[in-house]
């Protein structure tokens, strides 16, 4: 069972597996995709604050890097990509995931809220 909030590590490109954001409703994790929000580390400085993005210090919710979770990229990732067997990461906290989802709502122009 793969739940919002939890950070997973994911092969999305070339470059190798990166922390992703889990965003999806658990139910809709079930099948071969899952909606997720991808970190980068790059340009922290410069993306920390921004309005679409979160940042997260290295030690927080399993993050090694400080980092941003850059919500105007959210994504679909097939499960097959997400390294499901090690286990998350961490989990967000409410507060944290619910930063990230007015994030996401920043980038459609809406005020979105978790439920």
């Amino acid at each position: 069972m793969i739940n919002p909030g939890e950070v997973y590590s994911a092969d999305l490109d070339a470059a190798g597996p990166r922390p992703i954001i889990v965003v999806s409703r658990e139910e809709l994790n079930r099948g071969n995709y899952l909606l997720a929000v991808p970190c980068t580390s790059r340009r922290f400085a410069l993306r920390k604050n921004l309005p679409n993005c979160v940042p997260f210090l290295a030690g927080q919710f399993g993050f090694t890097a400080d980092c941003v979770a850059q919500c105007e990229l959210l994504t679909p990732v097939r499960i097959a990509d997400v390294h499901v067997a090690a286990g998350p990461l961490g989990v967000l906290d409410e507060p944290a995931l619910r930063s990230v989802i007015k994030a996401i709502g920043h980038v459609v122009d809406s005020d979105c809220e978790p439920n």
